[in-house]
């Protein structure tokens, strides 16, 4: 998990820093070669069209870039969660089923581990990480799914991620407008890498925890 979170923040989203610089070099790309055309092959021409349309060349840039930045962290968030499911999963199989019950397909869920635990005395709901946890699943299916009962769930309890960044805490438009349409595009949810950040240390704290406790002379 913290070798996952650190090559994405590290080194994947530190390439998109500089994405305000490229789109600046690709207006002035733009102007430079509306402003080459001969009056011509570009009868119409006039200094503020060119720059107009050469602001929205780099805009275009700018925003196809930070589209996929975006997506890139919900897509993060969609894979740090399986990720600690398929750890959980894999110790399910191996240290609480029996044997015979580790390749039962019925058996290898994430309920059914809970419940076995439960019933030796461990609830997983009762550690102090576990609520975070349980948001990075809803939030994760959110970016999965898009419309529907997790992000019901999310705007209940996030309702800052449906906040598209640009938008300062004044406006007053962007109250109710959580349509979730393309979270997987980058668009709709919003996560930050401190969002990240947060649910990795929840994940951490998380196999601490559950470490300990399953220490316990009852256990």
């Amino acid at each position: 998990i913290n070798v996952f979170c650190d090559v994405m923040t590290k080194r994947i989203f530190p390439e998109f820093e500089s994405i305000s610089l490229e789109a600046d070099k690709v207006a002035d790309a733009k102007y430079q070669r509306l402003e080459s055309l001969s009056i011509g092959e570009y009868d119409t021409w006039d200094i503020g069209d060119a720059a107009e349309r050469a602001l929205e060349a780099g805009l275009a840039y700018y925003e196809s870039l930070e589209g996929v930045r975006q997506s890139l962290l919900n897509l993060t968030i969609v894979a740090l969660y399986h990720m600690f499911e398929q750890q959980m999963l894999s110790f399910h199989r191996r240290q609480v089923l029996h044997p015979r019950d580790e390749n039962t397909i019925a058996k290898i869920k994430m309920g059914e581990m809970k419940r076995l635990l439960s019933d030796s005395g461990l609830n997983l709901e009762s550690l102090a990480s576990w609520p975070k946890i349980d948001e990075l699943r809803i939030v994760a299916n959110t970016i999965k799914h898009a419309e529907g009962t997790s992000s019901e769930q999310a705007k209940d309890l996030r309702l800052d991620l449906f906040k598209h960044p640009l938008l300062g805490d004044e406006e007053s438009r962007w109250a109710g407008q959580t349509r979730v349409y393309m979270p997987l595009g980058g668009k709709d949810i919003y996560i930050r890498v401190n969002d990240l950040e947060s649910y990795r240390s929840a994940l951490v704290a998380f196999w601490k925890e559950f470490g300990e406790a399953i220490k316990q002379p009852n256990r």
